[in-house]
């Protein structure tokens, strides 16, 4: 009988033992990160930014090419505009082997013909609309199309989103072919002038006009370099998106008797009715994907960052996974890496303060998950808030994007270009929580990422479509050597066969 036990207690032990040694090579082999061998002709020279592209940026700035909703946009901005960029870059079009398209009316698309027709074409975005900030105007340090700068940070609308991005591509296009002349890889340039509004009339247009083209990969705004991320965690990371979530508005409404406020009955009332089901969808969230999703990839490689006790958590999420959530999940900037958010954004009912309404309604955004879509999601709210009475109306979707791998060209040029441009910090694959233009170019390449290379403050990321938007002059001076380095890094480079020097279990 003791021998029984003996061996019983030794095959438990050694199962023990091999689950955490499985547990302790995952946290210090598999996370290792995984690159390509690349070799790119290395430059510590950087361009610095001059005074005539300082003012120029503040220039377009000033130009209110505001997108108000789908029917409304300022089209006499957008046609200054227009004029101001091909009159400042001028210089571009005199090429013989760079073409110019007006596309739809407002979108720009520039072409720079390559030398070597067998090299894939790749796509630089951007665009030129940005968000209303009058409602918000007493309440910014500057107006917010003054352009003002001061202690070194130029305080304007678009400036962060995203005519940072147009003009610094712009102004490093310029240099790289004054430098360097006729790339090997063509190029295409495109902005589009609705992204604010949904891109149908710009990158749409922009995609349909290239349909026969098939690209290398494609470079949009997107997720940026940030700070003080987590607690514990000092590198900077630089999110390089490889998805884009999906978007689905829905307007939910009920219909009642009503009657006067002197006799309520609680059970009929509009307004309980949907305040319940507006509380049922708070308590019951859309459910998790970690471990299955383009988050995991994330985490794992934000392992690597950390120190062992922590990677070795973020290494197993195969085991550690519930803990991991419950931590997430408490911060809504991580929760939204795991799972389609729910934001009730619009409330609308009631006329008079003795009349019990007949009518309720309310408005609910969802981001979708990548592993989620459209369908699933409406069928989840249903099923949380279990109540015939409310009827539903789809306002807008658009299914979340497929993830592009980081195994590709495009990525390693964009990681790599980052790590020349920003000491100090850690590329990992990021998800993008908000919609670009990038999406309507998913027919030519597989290979789309989103990434805005400025470095910000975790509590600055509130600026976007926010009060006092605006750019550091070093930041916008960063941008333009970055986009000068993508189109550097893409003539050098040469891709060798994937080193995988990651095993995984």
């Amino acid at each position: 009988m003791a021998k029984k036990f003996i061996k019983f207690f030794i095959s438990i032990s050694s199962i023990i033992t091999i689950f955490f040694l499985i547990i302790l090579y995952r946290a210090y082999i598999v996370n290792q990160p995984c690159r390509h061998d690349i070799k790119i002709i290395e430059t510590n020279n950087k361009f610095k930014l001059s005074e005539k592209a300082l003012d120029r940026f503040q220039q377009s700035l000033k130009i209110p090419t505001i997108s108000f909703d789908h029917n409304n946009q300022n089209k006499t901005a957008l046609l200054e505009y227009i004029g101001f960029i091909r009159k400042e870059f001028f210089e571009l079009e005199s090429y013989e082997f760079v073409s110019f398209n007006l596309i739809n009316n407002f979108s720009l698309l520039y072409k720079i013909e390559g030398n070597d027709p067998t090299l894939k074409p790749y796509l630089l975005a951007a665009h030129f609309d940005v968000v209303p900030a009058n409602v918000q105007n007493d309440k910014w340090k500057f107006d917010p199309f003054s352009a003002e700068i001061d202690e070194g940070f130029v305080y304007a609308r678009g400036s962060l989103d995203d005519k940072s991005s147009m003009l610094s591509q712009l102004e490093a296009i310029t240099l790289f072919l004054k430098n360097k002349g006729q790339p090997k890889r063509t190029i295409f340039l495109a902005y589009g002038h609705d992204e604010e509004i949904s891109g149908h009339q710009g990158a749409k247009s922009i995609a349909d006009f290239l349909k026969d083209i098939k690209l290398e990969f494609v470079l949009d705004e997107g997720t940026m370099i940030v700070e003080n991320v987590l607690p514990g965690l000092d590198t900077p990371l630089a999110y390089i998106s490889t998805a884009e979530k999906g978007y689905l508005t829905i307007k939910f409404y009920v219909n009642t008797t009503g009657g006067h406020s002197s006799m309520p009955n609680p059970d009929e009332s509009s307004i309980f009715i949907l305040a319940d089901a507006i509380s049922k969808l708070k308590a019951n969230k859309q459910p998790s994907f970690l471990g299955y999703g383009p988050e995991t990839k994330l985490l794992t490689r934000l392992a690597t960052t950390f120190g062992f006790l922590k990677r070795i958590f973020l290494s197993n999420i195969w085991i550690f996974r519930p803990l991991i959530e419950i931590i997430l999940s408490k911060n809504p900037t991580t929760d939204s890496l795991l799972r389609t958010t729910t934001a009730v954004t619009i409330i609308k009912s009631g006329f008079k303060e003795n009349v019990l309404p007949t009518y309720a309604e309310f408005v609910v955004n969802h981001r979708i998950h990548s592993l989620q879509s459209c369908k699933e999601v409406l069928e989840y709210d249903l099923l949380v808030m279990n109540d015939k009475r409310i009827n539903y109306e789809i306002i807008e979707c658009s299914e979340p994007t497929s993830i592009s791998p980081i195994d590709s060209l495009g990525y390693s040029i964009i990681e790599h270009s980052t790590y020349q441009i920003f000491e100090g910090v850690s590329a990992l694959p990021g998800i993008m929580v908000a919609l670009t233009d990038s999406r309507y170019y998913s027919n030519l390449t597989e290979n789309i990422y989103r990434y805005l290379p400025i470095r910000l403050k975790n509590e600055d990321l509130k600026r976007y479509h926010g009060i006092d938007e605006r750019i550091s002059v070093q930041s916008y001076e960063d941008m333009i050597n970055f986009y000068y380095l993508i189109f550097k890094n893409t003539d050098d480079l040469h891709l060798n066969d994937l080193i995988k020097n990651r095993i995984e279990l």
